[in-house]
């Protein structure tokens, strides 16, 4: 299985001063946890983050943590960041240990693909999440779950019970809902076809609650 190695070293100051401390020496506090056993805590430099951001799988890529001067964390998962909320710079890490054999959760990204007949008369694409909580074990986790959205017209949408998920990979969330539907906007070509007081175009309007699918 495919890792991203982290560089690391292990932290011995505790509390906001100890933290401060380790930012103004261009590195942050983070910690490892998990596998029954105690909290490893942790220094690392931000630039170790951003590359694993830039990976194939992003935040979702397993990682193995090189630790200066003890032994390495050969299997973690990022589990969160903290960010400063005005420059957004980062701030902690938490990382949790995998042990072999364990089915981790994950938010993998939806990714649209097609031209869906409704955008054609002014339609568009509403996805009410941006990722999927999906269940597998780490060396099977998915970059991203397509979506063909080729044939959605106004008002139709795909289910999550209708997805074709990869072998290994099931969603956490049990309860069928809508992954992507096309909705009316005012304006278009569907206006024309409907009348601004056209029943199917007042649907689109108030069903507006999830976001674009082209950022």
């Amino acid at each position: 299985m495919e890792t991203q190695t982290i560089n690391a070293e292990l932290r011995t100051g505790s509390g906001k001063g100890s933290a401060r401390q380790l930012r103004r020496a261009g590195k942050i506090p983070a910690v490892a946890y998990g596998a029954g056993g105690a909290a490893t805590s942790l220094a690392l430099a931000p630039a170790e983050l951003h590359r694993l951001h830039k990976s194939r799988l992003g935040w979702n890529h397993p990682v193995s943590i090189k630790i200066e001067g003890a032994d390495d964390i050969e299997l973690a998962m990022l589990r969160d960041v903290q960010r400063h909320p005005i420059s957004r710079a980062l701030l902690h890490a938490d990382f949790e240990l995998v042990p072999e054999g364990k089915t981790i959760t994950v938010n993998v990204p939806i990714e649209t693909t097609g031209r869906a007949h409704g955008q054609e008369i002014g339609g568009r694409i509403s996805l009410p999440a941006r990722a999927i909580a999906l269940s597998c074990r780490p060396e099977v986790i998915p970059e991203s779950i397509p979506v063909d959205v080729t044939e959605l017209g106004i008002g139709d949408k795909i289910m999550l019970s209708e997805l074709t998920l990869p072998e290994g990979v099931a969603a956490v969330i049990k309860t069928d809902f809508p992954v992507a539907s096309c909705i009316g906007r005012r304006g278009g070509a569907l206006d024309d076809l409907l009348g601004e007081e056209g029943e199917e175009g007042d649907e689109g309007e108030e069903g507006d609650e999830g976001e674009d699918a082209e950022e």
